[in-house]
């Protein structure tokens, strides 16, 4: 928590936002502080926005807010259900959010978190926020974001435009190129410059080599290639698997259903699909309706959703034993109607002698399991 440095910002310069009722932006920090309380309604101006990936891949990522009340301004994470917000710009820097289910909590802060010589009790403090709406923007706030915006950029152009005069005046100092001297060429050895190659744009996640051989794969799918022996199939150039009983080399991916899309898939019932979650609860075994008569019971969770997503064994449930808070890969689950989207393995998806769940396989190098772990242990946090 920090005060509120905003000296040029209209407090009076609202917009509200199309259907919204006018409003105010009142102090509320303090006393939310004071009373710990959680108002519903309470509103906020956003003051910034951090996202930050929380695995190396940047699959899972946390979204932090800097909210401010016109006199004090706290730290918010928002939940996964509301990313999509900043996603698609709905929250930026200079809106007012209105909130209806948020937590004050408090985080003791690791001694080499703070200052050199500060107390080791102390606690951070921040929001969790469940939902929120935008009801409004503040237009001066808005309109100096953009002049600091305009500012940077025209320092750019500065600095940049004096490089320039500097390489022309150092081009004019210098010696005449040996190339245009009679006599030089005979006397100078070629020299061959290797240049780096250009950035692909996409970033070190895009793999240049996949998609030259996805490519050739399709243009020359027909071609015959004459008494040259066909090398086995690599499994970074096969795509994603969509069923298990294709499956074969564990190394190559699984195609991946996250927990939010289960009741959007092309069926509401049994259609087939790969998870990977974080294992929330597990019941012991239990009787059923359903053959074997014997049932096992999971919540799962992963960051696509706040809903934790009801699962329910019946193959072999005695054998189903993760440990809560391990990531769980889940292989031909089939979805159902049942509060809203669960899932089933049914006792006629008969194994085979195949495994069919995977606790923290870390060793599949395209399971992101650090990355599930490591949000899993931000949320036990919250």
């Amino acid at each position: 928590m920090a005060e509120s440095e905003a000296p040029s910002v209209d407090p009076n310069a609202i917009t509200t936002a199309p259907d919204q009722d006018s409003f105010t932006l009142v102090p509320v920090i303090r006393d939310l502080l004071r009373t710990r309380y959680c108002a519903p309604g309470t509103i906020f101006l956003v003051e910034g926005i951090e996202i930050i990936p929380v695995s190396k891949t940047g699959r899972w990522q946390a979204v932090r807010l800097l909210l401010g009340d016109g006199d004090l301004c706290v730290q918010a994470l928002l939940g996964a259900d509301c990313h999509r917000f900043v996603e698609t710009g709905e929250v930026s820097p200079g809106f007012y959010i209105k909130v209806d289910q948020f937590d004050l909590e408090w985080e003791a802060m690791d001694s080499e978190d703070g200052p050199a010589g500060a107390e080791t009790n102390q606690k951070m403090v921040f929001l969790a926020l469940h939902d929120l709406i935008t009801i409004g923007w503040n237009d001066s706030y808005r309109a100096m974001i953009q002049q600091y915006r305009g500012e940077a950029v025209t320092a750019d152009e500065n600095l940049s435009s004096k490089k320039d005069e500097r390489k022309e005046s150092e081009l004019q100092m210098m010696p005449p190129s040996p190339s245009l001297v009679p006599g030089a060429a005979a006397r100078e050895e070629p020299i061959s410059v290797k240049t780096e190659p250009p950035s692909s744009g996409y970033g070190d996640d895009f793999d240049m080599d996949d998609a030259f051989e996805n490519m050739e794969r399709i243009v020359f799918s027909n071609s015959k290639k004459a008494s040259t022996p066909k090398a086995a199939p690599s499994s970074r150039a096969r795509g994603p698997v969509a069923l298990p009983r294709d499956w074969a080399d564990h190394q190559v991916p699984l195609k991946l259903t996250t927990l939010h899309a289960i009741p959007s898939l092309p069926y509401a019932q049994n259609w087939t699909c790969n998870i990977l979650a974080i294992i929330a609860s597990l019941s012991p075994v239990e009787s059923s309706y359903l053959p074997p008569y014997k049932q096992r019971t999971a919540r799962l969770t992963d960051p696509s959703t706040a809903k934790q997503v009801h699962l329910t064994v019946f193959l072999d449930p005695e054998s189903f034993n993760p440990a809560v808070g391990s990531a769980v890969l889940l292989t031909g689950v089939k979805n159902h109607r049942f509060d809203g989207g669960s899932l089933k393995k049914y006792a006629s998806d008969v194994k085979n002698g195949k495994e069919w769940w995977f606790e923290d396989p870390v060793d599949l190098a395209w399971c992101d399991v650090a990355g599930i772990k490591s949000w899993w242990k931000q949320m036990e946090g919250l």
